[in-house]
């Protein structure tokens, strides 16, 4: 009987397979056409040592780029750690401001990087969840012009609105986060950050890593 359930004899006629994205997932610093190094970069935005890899990276991405242009591929995977609550209000914040015409999912990201201690758990722990994402919404908003912060941060919440009566539905975010949340554990991805070197796991690389550590280590590899 399982046997015949796993391969999907069981199943309904008109059972729907699970969605797929619609396109690559990941948050590219440049998109390369046809890199040598691939790193994907997988990330949370309440994790400090998340954080520190990322500011480093911000300077190593255009100094690696520089001395090689289109060589290396560095891309931010989402992965929201539950023992956070908050954290995925965070990531789905990014995500809706990543799909807003105007906002660099690069740039997103780093905002909310650079300002995360304001949403860590002592920070929120009284915080309504409507409360988190005001002010992430106002936060990510402050990076367009003066006159279409408000526009933009209605954008970003409209987008997370969750319509009364709809149960357990969620807001239009969701089957997004559920994307990248599929992606994470398909590839065991549990600590973050961790670092995949065309596809392979490079356990060598630590939020520690330096600047001058990130060039050397890249250098050796092009």
């Amino acid at each position: 009987f399982w046997l015949k359930c796993r391969v999907g004899i069981c199943a309904p006629d008109h059972a729907m397979p699970p969605p797929l994205p619609p396109g690559p997932l990941g948050w590219a610093h440049k998109v390369q056409a046809n890199p040598v190094v691939s790193l994907e970069l997988f990330l949370d935005l309440c994790c400090p040592f998340s954080a520190k890899m990322f500011a480093v990276l911000e300077r190593v991405a255009p100094a690696i780029e520089e001395k090689h242009p289109g060589k290396v591929q560095f891309r931010v995977f989402n992965v929201p750690q539950p023992w956070h609550a908050q954290s995925s209000y965070m990531h789905e914040v990014a995500l809706a401001a990543s799909q807003i015409e105007g906002f660099q999912p690069w740039s997103v990201h780093s905002e909310i990087f650079k300002n995360q201690a304001q949403f860590f758990d002592d920070a929120t722990v009284d915080k309504t969840r409507k409360q988190i994402y005001e002010e992430l919404a106002g936060l990510v908003a402050g990076q367009a012009d003066a006159s279409a912060q408000a526009e933009k941060k209605e954008a970003i919440l409209q987008k997370l609105a969750i319509a009364a009566g709809s149960g357990n539905s969620g807001h239009s975010m969701q089957q997004t986060l559920k994307f990248y949340v599929k992606y994470h554990r398909a590839r065991s991805i549990h600590v973050t950050p961790t670092v995949l070197v065309n596809g392979l796991e490079a356990g060598e690389i630590s939020s520690s890593f330096t600047e001058e550590q990130w060039m050397e280590w890249l250098m050796t590899r092009l």
